[in-house]
């Protein structure tokens, strides 16, 4: 009894210090001046959020999965403004990027049981435009989360612009081969085919590198899962023995990990993920990881449910919001701010909040 008794008590104290957060707000953001347009430019603005919603609205947030620690900061965010703010919240993941019949699914679910508005983090970039159609004749805004969606009826768009993550990923590189005064041949796995970042991000990378002495010798895609990532490395480090860097998803570079040190080429790649998550935070403090840009999940998750409360209330609100993009590697990893990054650490991913 004692026992349980001391685990309750600690898991209150740290639910209690997770509510206790210091204000995340105001906060300078990018916002897209064309916000259906994440190649264009961007203006920067101090964001205010609002004090606390007038009601307890219902809202429902829609994620590909819970695979990695970038959601679980998603997760966080969403979960602490809406508490924040006094509103409920209904959480799905639908368990992978194959499995977008299941999303919208869980969508439709959520809709039938009251909820007055929908946070989407597409698993593909068209897959749920009818969806979000339907939702627009009854009233029900979405907002555009993270991953992007080619609709032209969202009410908001809460995101990073892959395409300028991709460009800021590929500038380090840049600058990179510059200092080594060599070419180099990169090994890319940008994610998902059919996800808009996916699609944004290689984009905005390959641009970035014309021009630059830096093949691309293989680019792979597949589910941000460490199987499906880690088995198109093994077939890349097969055909290739001369990488130099391996760039990709967080999963891909967590899976590349332990392969490096067994990599039978001339040189061992250097690895960097072009998102943050936890993991890469900590494998780049310990120099496993040479760097990563920080798009600022839990930042994104709590933009993301004040622009849906304010549309809620008919409120001004930016039609687009977003983290500034910032490249975090060794150098500066000691004092970057890890609030607007990160869940802390021992977070549970909280998937109701009445």
């Amino acid at each position: 009894m004692i026992k349980v008794i001391v685990v309750l008590m600690v898991v209150s104290m740290q639910s209690f210090a997770w509510g206790q957060q210091k204000s995340w707000f105001p906060v300078v953001i990018d916002s897209a001046v064309n916000p259906f347009d994440m190649e264009g430019e961007s203006r920067q603005l101090s964001y205010n959020a609002l004090a606390k919603a007038s009601k307890k609205w219902r809202l429902c947030v829609s994620i590909p999965h819970l695979k990695d620690d970038y959601w679980m900061a998603l997760n966080y965010g969403v979960v602490q403004e809406s508490r924040r703010q006094g509103v409920a919240l209904e959480f799905y993941q639908a368990g992978g990027y194959g499995n977008l019949a299941y999303q919208i699914k869980q969508i439709k679910q959520c809709v039938a049981q009251g909820a007055e508005a929908v946070l989407i983090a597409a698993i593909d970039s068209e897959g749920l435009n009818d969806l979000v159609a339907e939702l627009a004749e009854k009233n029900i805004p979405v907002i555009d989360l993270v991953n992007g969606m080619s609709s032209p009826l969202v009410a908001a768009r809460s995101l990073v612009s892959f395409y300028h993550v991709g460009k800021v990923t590929a500038q380090y590189i840049i600058e990179m081969q510059r200092q080594l005064q060599r070419p180099l041949k990169l090994a890319w796995f940008p994610g998902p085919e059919s996800a808009a970042w996916v699609e944004l991000g290689n984009r905005g990378f390959v641009e970035a590198l014309a021009g630059h002495p830096i093949t691309i010798v293989a680019t792979r895609y597949g589910d941000v899962g460490r199987k499906a990532q880690g088995e198109l490395l093994l077939e890349t480090f097969a055909d290739h023995d001369d990488i130099d860097v391996v760039v990709g998803n967080a999963a891909a570079i967590l899976a590349a990990l332990p392969m490096v040190r067994r990599y039978s080429g001339v040189n061992r790649p250097e690895l960097i993920s072009y998102y943050m998550t936890r993991s890469i935070y900590n494998a780049i403090a310990r120099k496993q990881v040479l760097a990563a840009p920080s798009i600022a999940a839990v930042l994104q998750g709590q933009l993301a449910i004040d622009q849906t409360v304010r549309i809620l209330e008919g409120k001004s609100y930016y039609k687009h919001a977003g983290p500034r993009i910032k490249m975090i590697d060794n150098n500066n990893i000691q004092q970057v701010d890890t609030a607007a990054m990160l869940a802390p650490n021992g977070f549970s991913a909280e998937l109701s909040i009445k």
